[in-house]
C-alpha cells in the first residue's frame, strides 16, 4: 500500500500565505507604470522649458544678425568643460561667469536662471550654429559617507547588505560615468532640431553612445516674424527618474517585507498553537480507548469557544455515554449470571424429583438430555462469571514483586499431578527472574495455557514450558505437538468468544474464554501474547512476554 505524504495545518496555511507573493509583483507593475507616467511627464517638462525660452527670444531679430565675428559660436564658459567630454566635471552647476557683450552674452543672461537645472540647454540658429549653452546631463554623484537606511541595527544591516545586492541586480541603476557625444558641431544634425527647424516642436529618447543612460530632449523653434530663425534644445537624463523610481520600489518592497514577515510569524505562530491543539485532542481520545476497544479515560473538555472547543466538548460527551454503555454491557454478564441460577437450579431440582418418580423408560432419555442442557448453561454462566470476576479482581488487585521462576516451577509440579498421563519439559534459568504483578493472577494465566496445550496435544508428547529472561524482555512459552492453527484464526485466538475447538455432540460447551483470560492478563503486566505454528514439528507455541522493567499500569 502506497504510503501518502501527509501535509499539516501549519504547511497549508504558509502555502495559502504565499499568494502574498504576489503583492511584490503587483508593486513593482505599479512603480513601472509611475515610471512610465513620470517619463511622461518629464517630455512634457522640457517640452515647457523649450517652449518658455524660446518664448523669451521670439521676435528678437538681432539675436541672430550679427556681424561675422559676433555670428561666431559662443559656449559656454561656466561649466569649463567641453560637452562631449566623458568625464565628471567638479562641480555641474558651477557659478555663472560675468557675460559677455554682444548677442551670445544676452541670450546668455536669459539661460543663466536655468543652469541650476538637471537639463542642458542648446540655443542653436537656422544656420545650425551655437550661440549658447548652459547646464550640463550630470548629476551630483551621491555621498558614499550618507547612509542609505533610516533604520538602525539590524534593520540597516538587512537593508543595506542583504536586500540592496538584490535590488541592484534586479533594477536598473542610474550611472553618471556615460560618454557624451553631443558636442557643438553634431547638435544641429540631430532629427529633433531638425523638425524644430521646420516650425514643429519635437521630443524624442535616444541612448547615450554606451547605452549607459537614456537622455530625453524637446527642440522648439524661435520665431522671428513668420520665419523660424533658431531652435532651443533642452537635454536631460532620466537617471534622476530611474533613482526615485529605485527608491520607491526599494520603500514599498521593504514595506511589504516587513508586512509579509510578520504576516507569515503570526500565521506559523497560529498554526502551531492549532496544531498542538489539534494533537492533544488526537492524543487523549488514543488514550481513551484501548487497543480493544475498552474505554479507560476521559477527554478533558475544553473551555475555548471556537470549533475546536465545540469537537473536543463533543468527544468528551460521546466517551462518557460510550464508557456509561461499556460498564453496562460489562456488569450484564454478571447480572445475567445471577438472575439465571435460581431458574437453573429449579429446573434442575425438577429434574431430580422427577427421575425418582416412576416414568416409563422411553420418558427417561428426554429427562436426561434435559439434564445435559442444564449443565451446558451452568458451564456457560461459570465461564462467564470467571471472567467478569477475573476483571474486576485485576481492577482492585495490588502488585508486588515476585519470583517469576519459582511461580512456574510451582505450577508445572501441580500439573504433573493433575494430567498424570502428559509429560512437561520445563526449563527454566539459572537465576530468579523478578517482575512486578500478581503471582495468582501469573498462575492463572498458566493454567489457562497448559490446560489448552493439553487439550490440543498430541497424547505421548511432551509439553515444553519455556522461562528465558533477556534485556529486552522475559518471554514465557508454552508448546505441544497437534494440530497447527487455521490461518484465519491467528489474529484473533485472544479475543473473547473465539475457539477453535471442534463442536462434539453431547460435549461439554466451550466459549472461547481460556485464551481471552490469558490476554487481560498478559496486558494487566504491561506483556503481549501471540500465538503460532511450530516450525520444528507440526504444534502450536504460546509466547507470554512481559516488560524488563517494572510495569505500573495507570
Amino acid at each position: 500500500m502506497t504510503r501518502r505524504f501527509a501535509v499539516g495545518i501549519r504547511a497549508k496555511l504558509l502555502a495559502a500565505s504565499s499568494v502574498f507573493l504576489l503583492i511584490p509583483w503587483l508593486g513593482y507593475e505599479y512603480v513601472s507604470e509611475l515610471e512610465r507616467f513620470l517619463r511622461d511627464q518629464q517630455l512634457l517638462k522640457l517640452a515647457g522649458t523649450a517652449e518658455a525660452v524660446a518664448t523669451a527670444l521670439h521676435e528678437r531679430p538681432r539675436l541672430f544678425e550679427r556681424p561675422g565675428a559676433d555670428l561666431a559660436t559662443v559656449r559656454d564658459a561656466r561649466d569649463g568643460v567641453d560637452p562631449g567630454a566623458t568625464g565628471l566635471p567638479d562641480s555641474p552647476t558651477p557659478p555663472p561667469q560675468p557675460a559677455r557683450p554682444g548677442s551670445g552674452a544676452e541670450i546668455e543672461q536669459i539661460l543663466a536662471g536655468l543652469t541650476r537645472t538637471t537639463a542642458r540647454i542648446w540655443v542653436v540658429d537656422r544656420n545650425l550654429r551655437v550661440l549658447a549653452v548652459a547646464g550640463t546631463l550630470r548629476r551630483i554623484p551621491p555621498d558614499p559617507d550618507e547612509p542609505g537606511s533610516s533604520l538602525g541595527g539590524i534593520g540597516s544591516f538587512i537593508e543595506t547588505r542583504l536586500l540592496g545586492p538584490i535590488y541592484r541586480l534586479i533594477l536598473t541603476q542610474p550611472r553618471e560615468d556615460f560618454a557624451d557625444d553631443l558636442s557643438e558641431a553634431t547638435v544641429g544634425r540631430y532629427r529633433e532640431v531638425q523638425r524644430a527647424l521646420t516650425g514643429i516642436p519635437t521630443n524624442t529618447r535616444r541612448p547615450t553612445p554606451d547605452a549607459r543612460a537614456v537622455v530625453v530632449s524637446a527642440a522648439h523653434p524661435i520665431w522671428v516674424g513668420f520665419e523660424v530663425r533658431g531652435v532651443v534644445l533642452v537635454e536631460e537624463t532620466t537617471n534622476a527618474l530611474l533613482a526615485d523610481r529605485n527608491r520607491a520600489f526599494e520603500r514599498l518592497f521593504n514595506l511589504v517585507l516587513a508586512v509579509l514577515l510578520a504576516g507569515s510569524a503570526t500565521l506559523f505562530i497560529f498554526a502551531s498553537r492549532l496544531s498542538g491543539r489539534i494533537r492533544r485532542l488526537r492524543d487523549e481520545a488514543e488514550r481513551a480507548i484501548d487497543a480493544h476497544g475498552r474505554v479507560t479515560g476521559k477527554v478533558t473538555p475544553s473551555s475555548a469557544r471556537d470549533e475546536l472547543g465545540d469537537l473536543s466538548r463533543s468527544f468528551s460527551s460521546a466517551l462518557d455515554r460510550l464508557g456509561e454503555y461499556a460498564a453496562y454491557q460489562e456488569a450484564m454478564g454478571s447480572r445475567l449470571s445471577h438472575e439465571l441460577r435460581t431458574p437453573i437450579a429449579v429446573v434442575r431440582t425438577s429434574l431430580d424429583n422427577l427421575a425418582l418418580a416412576p416414568i416409563a423408560p422411553e420418558s427417561r432419555v428426554y429427562i436426561e438430555r434435559a439434564k445435559e442442557g442444564i449443565a451446558r448453561l451452568s458451564s456457560l454462566l461459570s465461564a462467564m462469571s470467571e471472567a467478569t470476576r477475573l476483571e474486576h479482581l485485576m481492577r482492585e488487585a495490588e502488585r508486588e514483586r515476585f519470583d517469576l521462576a519459582r511461580v512456574v516451577a510451582g505450577c508445572v509440579e501441580g500439573y504433573r499431578s493433575i494430567y498424570a498421563g502428559r509429560r512437561f519439559d520445563l526449563r527454566l534459568p539459572d537465576k530468579p527472574v523478578t517482575i512486578l504483578g500478581v503471582p495468582d493472577l501469573v498462575a492463572q494465566m498458566l493454567d489457562k495455557l497448559v490446560a489448552n496445550a493439553v487439550d490440543f496435544g498430541r497424547p505421548g508428547a511432551p509439553i515444553m514450558i519455556r522461562l528465558a529472561p533477556s534485556d529486552f524482555e522475559t518471554t514465557l512459552t508454552v508448546a505441544n505437538e497437534g494440530p497447527p492453527l487455521p490461518d484465519e484464526m491467528r489474529g484473533r485466538l485472544f479475543e473473547s468468544m473465539v475457539s477453535v475447538r471442534p463442536t462434539r455432540a453431547g460435549g461439554a460447551p466451550h466459549l472461547g474464554l481460556g485464551l481471552y483470560i490469558v490476554r487481560l492478563i498478559t496486558e494487566f503486566h504491561g506483556g503481549k501474547a501471540s500465538a503460532s505454528n511450530r516450525e520444528d514439528v507440526e504444534g502450536v507455541v504460546v509466547k507470554v512476554s512481559f516488560p524488563p522493567e517494572p510495569f505500573i499500569a495507570d
